[in-house]
């Protein structure tokens, strides 16, 4: 199974990838906003009201776009202690389930935010700051961050029904 699937994982893998990569560009342009609204605030009494917003913006690509990758590279907290105490097969069981479980959870929200992304751009919703920014984009991205996450559960799920190491953590720790 897991052969018949191979080209979707990888590409799955890439473009969680991908996602933390906006994350991580993200973080960065949410420090130097920050530290832009800090000097200009102390030392010329001047406030940026684009900083809070965009930094806002860039706080939920930060949590959610990298998310998937995450998932993929074991980096999710995990309470590993209910795990430990059962058998192989039964911490396996309730690793598909949990996986399952989440699947359904974050493709349900992925879903919705992109009804909610297309409804906010038909009706031009804009935010309430000066910027006027189109809610779309924000929206836009945290729904494709929810779509990827999905993506990273589904295969996640591939990967444990096919009997891999479903977190690359795991794949030295097998060997």
């Amino acid at each position: 199974m897991a052969a018949l699937f191979r080209p979707l994982l990888r590409a799955i893998d890439l473009l969680c990838a991908a996602g933390a990569a906006v994350a991580a560009v993200a973080c960065a342009v949410m420090a130097v906003m920050l530290v832009t609204e800090v000097i200009a605030t102390s030392f010329f009494n001047w406030s940026q009201p684009w900083a809070v917003e965009f930094s806002g913006y860039s706080l939920l690509a930060v949590f959610f776009a990298g998310s998937g990758w995450a998932l993929r590279e074991g980096a999710h907290i995990r309470v590993t202690l209910v795990t430990q105490s059962l058998t192989t097969r039964a911490a396996w069981a309730l690793d598909a389930l949990a996986s399952a479980g989440a699947l359904v959870v974050t493709g349900y929200a992925g879903y919705a935010l992109i009804c909610y992304t297309v409804r906010s751009a038909e009706l031009g919703s804009v935010s309430t700051y000066l910027s006027q920014t189109p809610l779309a984009w924000p929206q836009g991205l945290l729904a494709t961050s929810f779509v990827l996450l999905s993506l990273a559960l589904f295969a996640r799920l591939v990967r444990l029904l096919s009997g891999e190491a479903p977190d690359k953590s795991e794949i030295g720790a097998k060997e």
